[in-house]
C-alpha cells in the first residue's frame, strides 16, 4: 500500500502542477518548464511532509486513534513546516515573501506576515492532503470485505481467509492497517486490525508483548532483559522487542 500511495503522490503532484501551471501566463517554453517544475518540487514535498507525520502518528497512536483524527492531525502538524519550506524556496527563488525586499512602507511584521501566509495557503493545504487521503480512505472502507467473516461472531476472521492459513498462527504483528501472519507454515500479510485478529486467541495459546505484537508461547525460544529492556527470541530466529509495561506480565505468563 505504500508503493501505491507514493505513485498516487506522484500523479496528483504531477497532474495538480500541470494545472496550475497551465493557468499562469507565460513568454516561452522556458518559463512554462520552469514553473511546472516549481509547482511539481512544492506539490511533491507538501504530499511528503503529511505522508511523513500522518506515519508517525500511525506509528504510535494508530490503536487509540480513529481515521479521522489521524488525518486532521497530520494535516495541521504538516501545516507549519509546508507553510516554513514554500515560504523558504520563494525566497530563495526572489518571489517577496514576508515583506522582505519591500520598501519600508510598506514592510510588515515578519511574524504577522507568516500568519497571513499561514492561512493563504490553508484551503490549497486541506485540499491536497485530503485528495492525497482518498487510498487510505479506500483502503480502510474495503477491509469489512477483504476478509470473509470479518463482521462475525469472533473466532471466524481467520478462519474465513482464503486460502486457510496453513500451520498454527505463531506471531503476529501489525503493520499500519495489516496484520502479518505467521504461521509453522507460512507468512502472510492481510488486511485487518491487529486488535481484532489477537481477539481470536486463548489467553493461555500466548500473549501481546508489545503494541505491535503478539507471540505464541510455543514460538519462544528465550528470553533476555538487559536494563530496562527486554526482548523475545523465536523459533523463527527473529528478536522481538517487549515493552516495558507487558514484562512484568510475560514473565508470569513463561513461569506458569
Amino acid at each position: 500500500m505504500v508503493h501505491n500511495e507514493e505513485r498516487y503522490m506522484a500523479v496528483v503532484a504531477l497532474l495538480a502542477a500541470l494545472l496550475i501551471a497551465s493557468h499562469a501566463q507565460q513568454e516561452n517554453a522556458a518559463g512554462m518548464v520552469q514553473n511546472f517544475s516549481y509547482w511539481f518540487l512544492r506539490i511533491a514535498a507538501q504530499s511528503l511532509l503529511f505522508f511523513v507525520i500522518r506515519s508517525v502518528i500511525e506509528k504510535y497512536f494508530q490503536e487509540r486513534l480513529t481515521f479521522t483524527t489521524i488525518t486532521v492531525l497530520a494535516i495541521l502538524i504538516s501545516h507549519l513546516p509546508f507553510v516554513l519550506s514554500v515560504t523558504a524556496v520563494d525566497i530563495v527563488l526572489g518571489y517577496p515573501e514576508l515583506g522582505i525586499g519591500a520598501s519600508a512602507e510598506v514592510s510588515q511584521s515578519r511574524s504577522r506576515a507568516l500568519f497571513l501566509e499561514m492561512i493563504y495557503l490553508a484551503d490549497n493545504h486541506i485540499a491536497l492532503c485530503l485528495l492525497l487521503s482518498i487510498p487510505r480512505w479506500i483502503l480502510r472502507n474495503a477491509a469489512p470485505t477483504s476478509l470473509p467473516g470479518q463482521d462475525q461472531p469472533a473466532g471466524t476472521l481467520l478462519a474465513g481467509l482464503t486460502p486457510p492459513l496453513d500451520g498454527q498462527v505463531i506471531w503476529v504483528e501489525a503493520q499500519e492497517h495489516y496484520v502479518r501472519l505467521t504461521t509453522d507454515n507460512e507468512n502472510r500479510l492481510v488486511l485487518a486490525r491487529f486488535s481484532d485478529v489477537i481477539r481470536e486467541f486463548p489467553n493461555d495459546t500466548g500473549m501481546q508483548v508489545h503494541r505491535s505484537h503478539w507471540i505464541s508461547q510455543k514460538a519462544i525460544v528465550a528470553h533476555q532483559k538487559s536494563g530496562q529492556n527486554m526482548s523475545l527470541e523465536l523459533t523463527t530466529g527473529d528478536i522481538v522487542p517487549v515493552s516495558r509495561a507487558y514484562q512484568q506480565k510475560l514473565i508470569e505468563f513463561l513461569n506458569r
